[in-house]
């Protein structure tokens, strides 16, 4: 293998991790954002009432 195929080997390796780990961290941050909307909406008094007016029923 001469050197420019090893380079072209190794970049291609370094993008497939740099995909991966920006992938992993843009999912995490959406699963977060979406966990703290959720947190955020049932906090709110009036969906706070909404669940408990179902829970009653």
């Amino acid at each position: 293998m001469n050197s420019y195929e090893q380079s072209k080997k190794a970049r291609y390796i370094a993008s497939v991790v740099y995909v991966s780990i920006m992938a992993f961290i843009l999912g995490g941050t959406y699963i977060s954002q979406q966990e703290k909307e959720k947190a955020k909406l049932e906090s709110t008094p009036e969906a706070s009432s909404a669940t408990a007016e179902k829970q009653a029923d």
